[in-house]
């Protein structure tokens, strides 16, 4: 009894280290690899390391009319993607977790960590942090229904919205797995997790200027140990974004067995895989431009319709197998 508990909770720890550990590099090389295909040379990789560093030893400051929300926000929305780290198969099969999650109770993670920091930002009581909040709780309204959407498209073959049972038929069928409905899921996701992430072209995080500022707008009021947990909690949420994209979209590589020897394979092998996506992100956003704003709402519209699409597919075709 004590060596399967012991199993899961090692598994849970080793993907807390890998995923705390991991997603401020994830961002350095996606700013590095931006900076450098548009000629410039960019920031140094431990560079997010040692403004974490900076911003922890400081307090916080915060304005006279903020209440215990504005306070308290940046703790719950880190706290919020620490509780949905388990529920990505991320090197090792089954997840920890097992059945006590699925990728709704994911879904509504990722909207709380989004709406409590909307809601501080309301708190304080500046222009801008209004601006963003209204902004990032309008993309929200449009990306949720969407993002259940997608679920459903990747899960509909497997007949479960658990994370780790599409990503166990995925393994179990090998090559197989990527069939026309899987890609048209895969496009999909991949749209959502633009709005999902504000990346570009739906949000520029590197810019401060009025008129394109979305997530940035909600935290200028920050500092301090508040600004290091949001933009920790903005590389922990893309790399649980991209984790559960390589998990659905391409399982392979993912242990199935405890021995130690697969499962450190399995770990190097999803740590190549993030950095790979980050450095295609950071190639693509280095040539796309920011949208104005209500141009988001295609962009979701045409994930939905890809969606649809993967369920038809799927649903003629007889379930995906």
């Amino acid at each position: 009894m004590s060596g399967s508990f012991l199993a899961p909770a090692l598994a849970l720890v080793g993907e807390y280290l890998l995923v705390l550990g991991l997603s401020p590099l994830l961002l350095a090389v996606l700013r590095r690899v931006k900076a450098r295909t548009q000629g410039r040379i960019g920031p140094p990789l431990l560079q997010p390391y040692r403004d974490l560093w900076k911003w922890m030893g400081k307090d916080g400051i915060y304005a006279s009319s903020a209440s215990w929300i504005t306070r308290y926000a940046p703790a719950i929305s880190f706290a919020a993607l620490l509780a949905a780290v388990p529920l990505v198969p991320w090197f090792v099969l089954p997840t920890p977790l097992g059945p006590f999650g699925d990728l709704i109770l994911l879904v509504g993670l990722l909207g709380l960590s989004r709406f409590v920091i909307a809601l501080a930002a309301l708190d304080g009581g500046s222009t801008f942090g209004g601006m963003g909040s209204s902004r990032e709780m309008w993309m929200g309204a449009l990306a949720e229904p969407v993002f259940l959407l997608v679920i459903f498209a990747f899960g509909s073959p497997a007949g479960s919205t658990q994370a780790g049972a599409i990503a166990a038929r995925g393994v179990a069928l090998g090559i197989a797995y990527a069939n026309p409905p899987l890609l048209l899921a895969i496009v999909a996701y991949v749209l959502l997790l633009l709005v999902e992430t504000g990346r570009l072209p739906v949000d520029n995080p590197a810019t401060h200027l009025e008129l394109t500022m979305v997530h940035e707008a909600m935290v200028l009021e920050y500092t301090g140990r508040d600004l290091a947990l949001i933009e920790w909690g903005r590389g922990f949420k893309l790399a649980i974004m991209f984790g559960l994209l390589i998990a659905l979209a391409a399982p392979w590589g993912i242990s199935t067995s405890g021995t130690l020897l697969l499962v450190g394979l399995a770990v190097g092998i999803v740590v190549g895989k993030l950095l790979g996506a980050h450095v295609l992100v950071g190639r693509l956003e280095a040539r796309v431009a920011k949208w104005r704003l209500f141009r988001v709402a295609d962009l979701l519209t045409l994930a939905a319709v890809f969606a649809f699409g993967s369920l038809a597919l799927a649903y003629v075709i007889g379930g995906g197998a």
